[in-house]
């Protein structure tokens, strides 16, 4: 039972009636008789949502963290994840600018629930760690974290729990309650006024409670990208051009005297214009049943839907996967380091004469659904005997539809496709081609153009548009000079190169709960009460990769790359599909210029800087994917790509038993939980390579079960050492599973086609890369934990903390990369390539400390200037050792943990007006280990976010908000192994919202 917390300096305080909730102004909850003093006079706003915070910690049995709903609210928070962030050891990522996935003290194994049982998230179907974009916050409650765990929690986290609370009818005064709000967001960048909505109705009358809530929500966020090409997730698009061999003969490439150095090289560099729109809805329903006779009857459904639609439209300049050494590295920095057996520079401003100058247009269309519900009947008739009896049943799915165009403003002729054959009748240019041959793109540049790219500022700057197109590799003239700002500012310049939709996911899941838990209680002796329960789930997902293919010609040679480069010879494989007239191949990519499309100009790169206006394709003309390849190439159907695509079910039976203990200054629990896992996965056994880009041919499943038992003891301990001064101590032994990708997933290479002619592959697909994330005889992530922290609390709503925290991981999973000698698409093994993967890692530590101080300087000040002012601050330590070590040899963390995270949350509250003033800092993190042809670690350096809120009670019923977030417009910046080594940027826009609350 909790305790009673009485601070003599807030007693007129605590009787005012009502709180102000998150988004929703709700009502003060009303409490059952047995519920604690505090619980049934609260008082209203900031002050009163820290100073639940501090009761909820104080009266944790464990190391606990929690905000209200308030917190949730006044904050322009948009999703869970981003008001989760201000929690001590809470380290988050963004999407959009958005709050997303979540970490718990550097590691993203960390269990969600909700109500205290699992729960199935759409955008986390596949995955560990958390992620809360598709759940409007306006929804919820509040939330805790558990950073020890007792035998009680639901298992699964490594370094944490986050359970989510939902409203429940008997929150509410007895009676009927309307709550909600509106409001209009804009964006600094965008200018697109979006608005939001939602609204609570609830009837409680004492012995029957019914509620219904709903939010909507609407976003159009800038998302600016420029970089490396190929980048965003991972950096397996850069390698290393070294003096010896990536300049045709070994050349002192930085005027050193030698040939010995190596320079870290990207296949493109690319600039785009990306705004992503969001509509996000949500839907709690609960009835809640007083029984009679200490039995309570709790049902409720959540539904959450997340339509979200990324357009993109930029620039890109590349060499095509033929020359790593097609730059000139015009600003470079040597480091003491190797790679490539030669001595290693990072370059700051590349200069080259790639081939192609693109543009791009590209949609990224996806739909995320769940739905859970829950139903329980609980026991409580004021006895020594409590329990609990819940069945949850949760299904989710997200599907996602990519739509890619490449625009060439290259003729062709600089990788052998400048004249193509097609059918008789094909509209197009013939120009100086043979019979039976189409210009590709007849306005098209023909030379080598050269460009500059510099990342050694802010941000990065493009230069040498002003340069003539029309010189050939050497230098040489191909035609009248003409600069390439000429073709880019002439829409007859560009042409459709290729039109792809790859690596779609359509992904199902289901959740299945029983579970009892029962408390017995003691009136006398040292064991307080016993604990214990059983728990059955079953979880499966259902993971379909595919792609979309075409078919073309008399033939239906199905087609993913409809491209002016793909010619329907086979592409070497036997027995392949093929179109022509008998002496020569046709083409699949059909010369097509954008002036017959959405054509529209582009000339906002966010902070990038030279690039001039450019023509694209409007995105938005292909959000229906399906629909738009099915125009230009009817027909068109899905494919699944069985190297990519896996079912996984995961059941588990766990029982265990609790003691509750207290004796003097002493209390706490110990506990014991078995666990037994089953893990069935299957995977798709990929056979013979498919032309023209299909996904190689499924051959059969391949099924592995494997079966986990393990024991997880748990211990915490709290002293109260004086009536304010709480000391705690645990140890908790923890299990995870692994993102299921990387138990099920299976080798996917990819392919380009060879354009250089005086390759022996001249013409085919070779492999340039792959991806192997499944291996299902991988461990699942376990860990053993230890707490010890020092807790004083100087009032209702404040207090001091420092948490120190050890966690002993014995196996965990981590990605990286290995080269391995893959076949090209005809079967024939020429290359090695980098292939990215999951590894096992050897265990680690990670430890650190975590400082909060959540103050009401009133709590404990007599200074008349500083009534109404408050803070709540936390800063976190984590170092850790992953065991791998980069370049310059020094040792590296664990991947996604940031050694500090900073918050600082400054308030006021006076009367009806409220402001808090909100910073959040998080340093550097790896992204991931052994980028570069199997060396190199991408990183992503510090960022820090500050938001503001304030608002205004009119009345008791009515009040008025506004929020800006990310006020400072603050960049995130990748970069591999050194600072000076820039990967990419992505460029978030400041937000500003205006809204109104009321409740009556």
């Amino acid at each position: 039972m909790k305790k009673s917390h009485d601070f003599n300096k807030n007693l007129l305080a605590k009787c005012i009636t009502s709180i102000a909730f998150a988004g929703l102004s709700l009502p003060a909850l009303a409490q059952d008789t047995d519920t604690q003093m505090l619980e049934e006079v609260v008082v209203t706003g900031v002050r009163a949502a820290q100073a639940d915070a501090v009761n909820i910690k104080r009266d944790a049995s464990s190391v606990v963290d929690a905000i209200s709903a308030e917190d949730i609210g006044k904050l322009p928070d948009v999703t869970i994840t981003d008001s989760l962030q201000r929690i001590s050891g809470v380290q988050i990522r963004r999407s959009a600018g958005e709050g997303t996935a979540l970490n718990i003290r550097g590691m993203p194994q960390v269990l969600t629930t909700l109500n205290g049982e699992s729960y199935l998230g759409a955008n986390s179907l596949t995955t560990v760690q958390p992620n809360f974009s598709d759940i409007p916050s306006q929804l919820f409650s509040g939330a805790e974290v558990a950073k020890s765990q007792t035998a009680s929690y639901t298992p699964g986290g490594i370094t944490g729990v986050v359970d989510l609370q939902t409203y429940r009818p008997f929150d509410f005064d007895e009676g009927f309650t309307v709550s909600g709000s509106v409001q209009a967001a804009q964006g600094a960048d965008t200018q697109e006024t979006d608005p939001s909505a939602n609204i609570l109705l609830n009837w409680n009358s004492e012995r029957i409670g019914i509620m219904a809530a709903v939010s909507r929500q609407e976003a159009t966020l800038a998302n600016y990208y420029s970089g490396m090409a190929g980048g965003g997730e991972n950096a397996g698009w850069s390698g290393f051009a070294t003096e010896s061999w990536a300049y045709g003969d070994p050349t002192d490439v930085n005027g050193d005297g030698d040939t010995d150095d190596t320079f870290w090289a990207y296949q493109g560099h690319q600039a785009f214009n990306r705004s992503t729109e969001r509509e996000r809805t949500g839907a709690n329903l609960a009835l809640q049943v007083d029984l009679g006779a200490g039995f309570e009857v709790v049902a409720e459904a959540l539904f959450t839907e997340l339509d979200d639609n990324d357009y993109m439209m930029g620039i890109a300049h590349s060499d095509k996967w033929n020359r790593w050494g097609w730059f000139e590295p015009t600003q470079s920095t040597p480091k003491d380091a190797m790679a490539d057996g030669a001595n290693l520079s990072t370059v700051q401003e590349y200069t080259g004469n790639g081939r192609r100058i693109k543009t791009y247009s590209a949609v990224q269309s996806q739909d995320a659904e769940s739905q859970n519900y829950n139903i329980e009947l609980n026991y409580d008739n004021g006895g020594a005997f409590t329990s609990s009896l819940r069945l949850v049943h949760g299904s989710a799915e997200q599907e996602r539809l990519n739509s890619y165009m490449d625009i060439d403003l290259a003729d062709g002729s600089q990788w052998g496709v400048n004249c193509q054959y097609y059918p008789t009748g094909t509209a197009g240019t013939q120009g100086d081609c043979a019979d039976g041959q189409l210009q590709t793109n007849p306005g098209g540049y023909h030379g080598f153009p050269t460009l500059s790219v510099d990342y050694s500022g802010s941000d990065p700057s493009w230069g040498g548009f002003d340069n003539n197109a029309n010189l050939d590799i050497d230098g040489n003239a191909v035609g009248d000079a003409r600069t390439i700002n000429s073709y880019l500012d002439d829409v007859n310049s560009y042409a459709l190169g290729a039109l792809t939709s790859e690596n779609n996911f359509s992904q199902e899941g289901e959740l299945n709960v029983a579970r009892f838990d029962g408390e017995y209680r003691f009136n006398d002796g040292f064991i307080t009460s016993i604990e214990f329960g059983a728990r059955l789930s079953e979880r499966s997902i259902d993971n379909d990769v595919f792609d979309l293919l075409s078919p073309i010609g008399d033939a239906q040679c199905a087609v993913k790359w409809k491209a002016t480069d793909v010619t329907l010879n086979g592409g070497g494989i036997p027995e392949a599909c093929t179109y022509g007239d008998g002496d020569n191949f046709y083409t699949a990519g059909v010369p097509t210029p954008i002036s017959d499309l959405s054509a529209t100009q582009v000339s906002d790169f966010g902070g990038v800087s030279g690039i001039p206006t450019i023509w694209s394709v409007d995105p938005k003309s292909m959000q229906n994917v399906e629909s738009y390849h099915s125009n230009l190439y009817p027909g068109t159907f899905r494919s699944n790509n069985p190297g990519q695509s896996y079912q996984v079910d995961l059941d588990e039976t766990s029982y265990y038993i609790q003691a509750n203990f207290a004796t003097g200054i002493m209390s706490g629990n110990f506990g014991l939980r078995q666990l037994e896992t089953d893990l069935t996965v299957v995977q798709n056994q990929v056979g013979a390579a498919q032309p023209y880009g299909a996904a190689a041919a499924d051959t059969g499943d391949i099924v592995t079960e494997r079966s986990f038992d393990d024991l997880l003891p748990s211990l915490n301990l709290r002293f109260d050492l004086t009536e304010n001064l709480v000391v705690r101590g645990s140890l908790t032994r923890t299990i995870a599973p692994l993102d299921l990708a990387q138990w099920g997933g299976a080798l996917t290479p990819s392919y380009t086609l060879d354009g250089d002619a005086d390759s022996d592959t001249f013409g085919k697909f070779i492999v340039n890369a792959a991806n192997s994330t499944g291996n299902p005889e991988l461990d699942p992530w376990k860990a053993t934990n230890y707490d010890l922290s020092l807790e004083y609390y100087l009032g209702s709503a404040s207090a001091v903390s420092a948490n120190w925290f050890y966690i002993d991981v014995e196996s965990f999973i981590e990605s990286g990369s290995v080269e391995m000698a893959l076949p090209d698409q005809d079967g024939v093994v020429r290359r090695t390539v980098n292939v990215n993967t999951s590894v096992q890692g050897d265990g680690g530590v990670l430890k650190g400390v975590e400082l909060a101080a959540k103050l009401a300087f009133d709590d404990f000040l007599d200074v008349n200037f500083l009534n109404g002012f408050g803070v709540d601050a936390n800063y976190t330590y984590s170092p850790s050792s992953s065991g791998n070590a980069g370049l310059n040899g020094d040792d590296l963390p664990f991947q996604d943990n940031s050694e500090d995270v900073i918050n600082l949350v400054g308030w006021y509250e006076s009367g009806p007006f409220q402001a808090r003033l909100a910073y959040n800092f998080r340093s550097e993190r790896v992204v991931g280990f052994n980028q570069t042809w199997g060396s190199g670690t991408l990183w992503q350096d510090s960022t820090s976010y500050v938001d503001a809120s304030a608002s205004y009670d009119i009345n008791d019923n009515v009040s008025v908000f506004v929020n800006a977030s990310n006020l400072t417009g603050e960049k995130e910046t990748y970069y591999l192994e050194w600072k000076d080594q820039f990967a990419w940027q992505n460029e978030y826009e400041a937000r500003y919202t205006m809204g109104v609350r009321a409740t009556f």
